[in-house]
């Protein structure tokens, strides 16, 4: 072969070599980078986030109807005691209705905090909940395009992102078809705080009627 002809069968190789280089690297999804996913977006637009709130307004429903009974319960517990006292209680006497109104206000705040508590871990619960149902969404969104880490928008500090990392659209998309959204549960009339009027002065011994619980 001469060298012209040795040339051109280099030449021919080299560019052969190059162009499956570069096909190789434009079709092969680059790895390592970060996708970005807004899952309160995700929840809005499945009505996840109407499902939480109410199953939430449920269970602080129920809780707040606990509640306004406890307290209507002491209240009628503190008038009996009243009653038994007279028009004219001694010392003794009055120091004991003090006493009953004042365990009586911290086991109806106790059950308060208790209530509070259970609306969070409730919430809690359902957040935690719809976070692993996206998860595995999220991450197989993201590896589908080359990407291994993903970082959520919404409780995470990002400065600054390329629209072309955000998978939210396509995480809608796959969670709508995986799991369709439930109907949303019938919200529970909306709470009310839980103020029963407390005793009037004149039914109580000589004291100041018992204290709101909030």
């Amino acid at each position: 072969m001469n060298r012209q002809a040795l040339t051109t069968v280099v030449a021919v190789v080299a560019a052969f070599c190059v162009g499956l280089g570069w096909s190789y690297y434009t079709s092969t999804p680059k790895t390592g980078g970060v996708a970005i996913v807004d899952l309160d977006e995700v929840a809005r637009r499945l009505g996840r986030d109407q499902e939480m709130v109410s199953s939430i307004q449920n269970t602080a429903g129920a809780l707040n109807q606990q509640l306004q009974s406890a307290q209507q319960s002491a209240i009628k517990q503190l008038n009996e005691i009243k009653s038994g006292l007279g028009e004219t209680p001694t010392q003794e006497d009055t120091k004991k209705f003090l006493v009953a109104q004042r365990s009586a206000n911290l086991q109806l705040n106790r059950l308060k905090q208790q209530a509070e508590l259970r609306v969070g871990q409730t919430r809690q619960a359902l957040v935690s909940k719809f976070r692993e149902d996206a998860k595995p969404v999220a991450l197989k969104v993201a590896q589908q395009r080359g990407l291994t880490t993903v970082v959520t928008a919404n409780d995470t500090v990002v400065f600054h992102f390329d629209e072309n990392v955000d998978i939210t659209d396509e995480v809608v998309k796959l969670m709508s078809a995986e799991m369709p959204a439930k109907p949303a549960a019938k919200p529970a009339a909306k709470p009310v705080a839980a103020k029963p009027e407390a005793p009037k002065p004149e039914q109580t011994a000589a004291q100041p009627a018992p204290s709101q619980t909030n």
